[in-house]
């Protein structure tokens, strides 16, 4: 159904239009654009501008544009899409709102339609989507066989980029380092300094939600290839940027909140406002200083950044299995190799989550999960670390921020048992559990929080343990009931960006770990449970791929038995 705005145009949404519209790069990059596609269009068609934003990208399509087509503006922002409505007064466009879903936003398809439309634009909007599987598929369903989708981007990587031409995110990112740094050593902006490292790792994946890690532009070819499509060679554009028109961009207070979210946050004070303003006004104008000085493609006036073009064509319909509640999400899962871990590992995948599956020492069975995975349709890879050991855990981390650039979903399970009565138990069996069950939990967290993105999931595995005690077990017991402690506490920290922390208390499962556990013991275990069975590792597993989806949004800070009513 067609959108109309119900409130006036925000203020934020002008300014950014303004910003955009009056400057000459960012006009060039989309008649680039349109020259592409105007030719394609024949009269009567219906021509979606996906991710339209306030209607500049429109706006340079009606100027190309020589058939009577209609013109459909989809855009998942009611403030922006209104400033569109308002700028684009023309009988033959079209307003449609894609719509908050309990797992993020409704696709294309779902919004105007399946099989109806010949054509899909999209300019700079695609290195913004996260699930770029479940987007590229929706636009593949509305599309009719044989229609096209095009689209550009400024922040796509590639091999032999040219010296010297930047990426959008090269200029974000070095302006907030940059700001930081006068913060550090400027006494005008001293009253910002405490705690400010905290700040800066709690705010990075805000800052990455609004400026995204740039991914490779194999991972669209590839994406573009499973919704059915067939694609041209991309084509690399460089085009100069004056740094005037790009400092009026970054003075949008709008974006300010994504680019130095340290100061202020999304509710600033009008004096942190005004100071967050003159940081990235002086950081800006001292990135053009360097660029000036180091950057070959860079001049008095302007720097260079590459911008890609590809065209793609419908050749098939495929089966849209974009539903799957994960789909487009990025999941870490410790000690993934075996027991609980494996089937964490395997469910979440069976929900359409990509999985990487942590291993120390169980290299055969991490590879053995992810040929499991792979035959599920989602990607996998398996990554050694000592999740105990820090610097292990760190090394880890930056794999995974250079080959996925970010995470929705970490699932700290890795642990040991080494069961004895404290009085038989010595330092190194307390240590060792201590370290693999809890700092583990301290070491993966803290090194990968900084790649979660908001709207995320951290989900720890405790014990009924923690909560119940257990002879023999005080090692175990204390290092799961840390992670308790640990769970609500975080919970509390990150619940600005909207991540939830869960634990999961597990009882008797059917584990390598239970198979030590003496079977008198044991059956002393099963003779309290009220279901009368052990559970499985699935058992466990259908709870986390609950807690990791976005039915359990409003679910943070709580500890979950799965134990057969064990616990009651």
């Amino acid at each position: 159904m067609a959108w109309k705005p119900d409130r006036p145009t925000s203020k934020g949404a002008t300014a950014y239009h303004d910003a955009v519209s009056n400057a000459e790069y960012y006009v060039a990059i989309l008649d680039e654009l349109m020259k592409i596609a105007a030719p394609k269009i024949k009269n009567n068609d219906i021509v979606v501008d996906f991710g339209a934003g306030t209607g500049v990208s429109a706006l340079r399509l009606l100027e190309f544009m020589k058939a009577n087509a209609k013109l459909w503006l989809v855009d998942n922002s009611p403030a922006w899409l209104g400033k569109a409505y308002d700028v684009i007064p023309n009988k033959n466009v079209s307003c449609f709102l894609l719509e908050k879903t309990p797992d993020g936003y409704a696709s294309l398809s779902d919004t105007v339609g399946v099989g109806i439309v010949d054509h899909v634009i999209s300019a700079n909007t695609v290195h913004l989507v996260p699930g770029i599987d479940e987007v590229f598929a929706g636009i593949s369903e509305s599309l009719k066989v044989g229609g096209y989708f095009f689209f550009q981007s400024g922040n796509i990587t590639r091999h032999n980029r040219p010296d010297g031409a930047l990426m959008v995110d090269n200029s974000v990112k070095r302006v907030h380092d940059i700001a930081l740094q006068i913060v550090r050593t400027d006494a005008r902006f001293a009253a910002y300094r405490k705690d400010l490292d905290e700040r800066i790792s709690m705010n990075e994946s805000q800052r990455k939600f609004v400026f995204p890690e740039p991914r490779p532009i194999e991972f669209y070819l590839e994406s573009l290839k499973k919704a059915g499509f067939e694609y041209q060679n991309p084509d690399f554009k460089l085009f100069k940027v004056k740094y005037a028109d790009w400092l009026n961009f970054l003075r949008v207070r709008r974006l300010q909140a994504g680019i130095l979210p340290e100061i202020g946050g999304h509710d600033p004070t009008p004096q942190e406002e005004s100071d967050r303003d003159a940081l990235i006004t002086m950081a800006t104008n001292m990135l053009f200083k360097e660029l000036r000085e180091t950057n070959k493609l860079a001049d008095k006036e302007s720097f260079t950044i590459e911008v890609v073009y590809v065209t793609a064509r419908k050749i098939k319909n495929i089966q849209n299995t974009a539903k799957q509640p994960l789909r487009g999400k990025i999941a870490l899962v410790t000690g993934a190799s075996r027991g609980i871990g494996k089937a964490i590992a395997i469910e979440l995948a069976k929900q359409g989550a990509d999985i990487i599956v942590n291993y120390s020492k169980d290299e055969k069975g991490a590879v053995e999960v992810v040929h499991e995975i792979e035959k599920l349709g989602r990607k996998s890879v398996a990554l050694k670390a000592d999740v105990s050991d820090f610097e292990s855990v760190k090394k880890m981390a930056d794999t995974i921020k250079e080959k996925f650039s970010h995470l929705d979903i970490l699932v700290n399970n890795a642990g040991v048992v080494m069961d004895k009565t404290l009085a038989n138990m010595d330092v190194s069996e307390w240590k060792s559990v201590i370290k693999i069950n809890l700092n583990s939990v301290y070491n993966v967290t803290r090194n990968v929080i900084p790649l979660l993105r908001p709207d995320g999931r951290i989900i720890n595995i405790s014990s009924i343990v923690a909560l119940e005690g257990n002879f023999g077990q005080t090692n175990y017991a204390a290092s799961k009931a840390g992670i308790i402690g640990f769970t609500k506490s975080l919970a509390k920290e990150v619940s600005r960006n909207r991540i939830t922390v869960n634990a999961v208390a597990p009882g008797l499962i059917e584990t390598d770990i239970l198979k030590a556990i003496p079977s008198e013991r044991k059956k002393k275990f099963a003779d309290l449970i009220p279901l009368g069975r052990s559970g499985t590792p699935e058992d466990v597993a259908n709870l986390v791929g609950f807690l990791a989806s976005d039915k359990a949004s409003y679910i943070t800070g709580e500890v979950i038995c799965v134990d057969g009513g064990f616990s009651f």
